[in-house]
């Protein structure tokens, strides 16, 4: 079995990754530690039979961006706030190792969404997501964005963006604008407009295997977001294409913990 360690860059990431890297060795267990920072660098050579990911959840997206191609099982170690992502707090991770290496485990395939964007019919852009695809503005005026469904319109929004949420990012940016939490068995995506100027706009949920067309139609400054990690400059007439993608994250589950369990937690450490 050999086993990478993804870590946080940062002071107590990098010491637990250290530790960690310690009792894997003590184990016989071959191993890697791996700064997310420098991810992308080292994907292409990376075969490994399990994933670590020390931090919080961006950096697990980040790793499930990655490597999601690969298959491989990701574990969270929850560095971060809430953690979502993970299955484990820190102070729980040594005692989890044996269960770990006899696969002694739950795997939860979670979907994944790619984004295209097209100009003049040609695509200038693809990027994957675990958590959302983001639509928005940069300056402070509303933007206009008529959704089409299947080719087919369905309404238009005007205001600050647009969020297309899959299940795991429904508690992320898109529960923050209002949108709905839906549960990560289901195979659904959530439609979620930012400060919407119609009271009338409401979130939407649509089956994931939905195609989904974002059109720009507004000349202020705009952004596009993939899972909160790039960004893409959009222009009056871009679109923006969103569909499921054949790639799953598969997220390892030791300790069940529900997200609105989670959702409870950081709400009670709210001041």
């Amino acid at each position: 079995m050999r086993v990478a360690v993804v870590y946080k860059n940062d002071l107590r990431a990098r010491k637990l990754a250290i530790e960690l890297g310690d009792n894997l060795m003590n184990r016989g267990i071959e191993h890697c530690l791996l700064d997310s920072m420098r991810l992308a660098e080292t994907t292409a050579q990376l075969l490994v039979d399990f994933i670590f990911v020390l931090g919080g959840d961006g950096t697990l997206l980040q790793t499930a961006r990655c490597l999601a191609g690969a298959g491989t099982p990701i574990m969270g170690v929850n560095l971060g706030t809430v953690g979502f992502l993970s299955s484990v707090e820190p102070e729980s991770l040594q005692f989890c190792l044996d269960a770990i290496l006899h696969r002694e485990y739950d795997l939860d395939a979670r979907i994944m969404i790619n984004a295209a964007v097209t100009r003049d019919d040609q695509v200038l852009y693809r990027g994957t997501a675990l958590n959302d695809v983001v639509l928005r503005s940069r300056a402070p005026h509303a933007i206009l964005v008529e959704l089409r469904i299947d080719g087919k319109p369905r309404t238009t929004y005007r205001g600050d963006g647009i969020i297309c949420a899959t299940p795991t990012g429904s508690t992320a940016y898109s529960f923050s604008a209002g949108g709905p939490v839906i549960d990560t068995g289901l195979e659904a995506l959530a439609i979620t407009p930012i400060c919407s100027h119609l009271s009338s706009s409401r979130p939407l949920v649509v089956s994931a295997s939905s195609q989904l067309t974002l059109e720009l139609g507004s000349d202020y400054s705009t952004d596009l977001a993939v899972d909160g990690l790039e960004e893409f400059s959009l222009r009056k007439g871009d679109l923006v294409q969103i569909e499921r993608s054949s790639l799953v994250t598969n997220l390892v589950h030791l300790q069940q913990v529900s997200r609105l369990e989670r959702i409870k937690r950081l709400r009670d450490r709210s001041p």
